[in-house]
């Protein structure tokens, strides 16, 4: 090859790697990056991408409407403008992800938990207004990293949540692990995280019979989740009446949710070696289908909503399957509240006031 071959070739190839280059976002991190971060042990992972959700009508919707609802973060900053320019963080492009994983007995009464929030952010502008409205009440130094202690309400003015037990708050840690990551969850899970991130644990790719189902899963989507361990109490429900169910031999449950060309799409499987119990649930879950249909000729959006799902078994799975269109998905949702607020009863008379 010739010397003006080598450089049309080391020419073309830098263009084509240039466009690929440009899209990579600073900071964002993987699915592969992300579940890296994830301590072994978990019983449940979960991962959410941000940017997807923010493209959403809804999430605009969310922003402008419902802002001032109560427990909101109305109560901290007037408009979303405000909270741009106070937090530093614009939602709609600087938050990439959020991956979390859950520990102990799925549904127990003391679950655990770790989640890592991907963003662009200034530490010094967030840590700054968490001690501003008094949501941080301690600190300690865990392995050169801050450890802060969140307060432990319902839910704090930054709109993180706090972590509960029955019969006790539970407060939330949070870590800001470096530039473009925090931890926030129950001590345990954040000391593991923070542990894994410095080199010493082990993370959840070490766990075989997790990573199996994790690795069946469509990843590239705005959610996926997976329940690695489907508890004793579910599975050895008691069965009888007119429809029995049998999911004895159920091991996880795993599902996706994508929006793509205003479709929301997506798969939920539980996973079960049980070919005989398996057709028997969707058998009875297409007969309630059917029985909903019959009510669509008066709500067209219910028909709609369940032709666009489809049920169906094999031997070692139950499938739910969906693709229905974000317009049909707005109209549900504004019927549900409208019937909601008409459910609601009317406001006491105002109590006469003493002359």
């Amino acid at each position: 090859m010739n010397k003006k071959m080598v450089v049309l070739t080391l020419v073309l190839a830098t263009l084509l790697v240039m466009p690929a280059c440009k899209k990579k976002t600073p900071g964002r991190l993987s699915n592969e990056g992300a579940l890296a971060m994830v301590p072994d042990g978990a019983s449940m992972v979960l991962s959410f991408d941000f940017l997807k959700f923010s493209d959403l009508a809804l999430f605009d919707k969310m922003l402008k409407d419902d802002w001032k609802k109560e427990g909101g973060p109305g109560k901290v900053f007037a408009n979303y403008p405000e909270f741009v320019q106070k937090t530093g963080i614009d939602l709609k492009k600087d938050v990439y992800s959020v991956t979390a994983g859950i520990y102990g007995e799925l549904g127990g009464e003391a679950p655990r938990v770790v989640g890592f929030v991907n963003l662009k952010y200034d530490k010094e502008k967030v840590l700054g207004l968490l001690r501003q409205n008094n949501v941080i009440v301690a600190e300690e130094n865990y392995r050169g990293l801050g450890l802060y202690t969140l307060k432990g309400e319902e839910s704090v003015k930054d709109g993180l949540r706090t972590l509960s037990q029955e019969g006790s708050q539970k407060e939330a840690r949070l870590v800001f692990l470096n530039a473009y990551n925090i931890i926030i969850g129950t001590e345990a899970q954040v000391k593991l995280a923070v542990d894994l991130a410095q080199g010493s644990g082990a993370s959840i790719f070490k766990n075989g019979a997790m990573m199996k189902y994790v690795d069946k899963l469509k990843k590239d989507t705005m959610l996926w989740l997976v329940i690695g361990n489907i508890p004793d109490k579910y599975k050895n429900a008691p069965a009888g009446g007119m429809m029995p169910v049998d999911l004895s031999k159920a091991e996880a449950f795993i599902g996706y949710l994508d929006y793509k060309g205003k479709i929301f799409s997506g798969e939920f499987q539980l996973l079960s070696n049980n070919p005989e119990g398996n057709k028997q649930v969707v058998d009875m879950l297409n007969g309630l289908k059917a029985l909903g249909a019959m009510g669509s000729a008066k709500e067209p959006e219910l028909g709609q909503l369940l032709n666009g799902i489809q049920l169906s078994a094999s031997a070692d799975a139950i499938k739910l399957a969906f693709s229905l269109p974000e317009e049909l998905m707005n109209k549900l949702s504004d019927k549900a509240k409208d019937k909601a607020k008409n459910m609601m009863p009317p406001p006491a008379p105002a109590e006469p006031v003493a002359q």
